[in-house]
């Protein structure tokens, strides 16, 4: 009689005892680096996150604007000073000036004894200013001056110059020469302050 193959009862071991011990490892491997590849990989296939931050430091304070200077209105033009280079003659020249401003007359004076001469060719006029107003815009200074303690109406002037008082109350030294230097040449310092005295 055969022999009879033995009983598949509760004898039976489980399946996954009959795999190679060697495939059980390979499996073990392959989980680790996909562990390690994850980990290397980060999160780049999820987008940015923004840092939280406070709602009030989202949205950035207004700094209100910096004060601007106001030009003023009305000026007092003043000459502080004549540097010499040509008073126009040997020895000392007396001259006369007037100065205009945007073409009206603003106010005129006579300086006496002009002097060219190192030490000496500096002169500070006294009470030579005028009022006038700026109304937002740059104001044509004109200079003219005549040679002589007397004013010769209606006549040339034997020097003019000529600058622009700007709204702000600044204006660079104005030139004033004859049409030859020698004649008479002139450096006029001029200062602006505010004045509520309407032109």
């Amino acid at each position: 009689m055969p022999e009879q193959p033995p009983s598949q009862g509760h004898g039976r071991k489980p399946a996954l005892q009959h795999v190679p011990a060697i495939l059980t490892g390979s499996a073990a491997l392959i989980a680790a680096l996909t562990t390690v590849y994850v980990n290397v990989r980060g999160n780049k296939d999820e987008p940015a996150q923004q840092p939280s931050t406070p709602a009030a430091a989202a949205a950035p304070t207004a700094t209100p604007p910096a004060p601007t200077a106001i030009a003023p209105e009305h000026v007092q033009l003043s000459l502080d000073r004549i540097a010499v280079e040509h008073d126009g003659s040997p020895g000392t020249t007396d001259w006369r000036f007037t100065v205009e401003a945007d073409g009206e007359p603003l106010f005129a004076f006579q300086q006496d004894e002009l002097d060219d001469q190192g030490g000496r060719n500096v002169a500070r006029p006294a009470d030579a200013a005028g009022a006038l107003r700026l109304a937002g815009k740059p104001v044509h200074i004109v200079i003219k001056g005549w040679r002589g303690s007397w004013f010769k109406g209606g006549s040339a002037p034997d020097a003019t110059g000529e600058g622009m008082l700007m709204p702000s109350g600044n204006i660079h030294p104005l030139r004033v020469q004859a049409e030859k230097s020698e004649a008479g040449a002139f450096v006029f310092y001029f200062s602006a302050a505010d004045s509520d005295t309407p032109r």
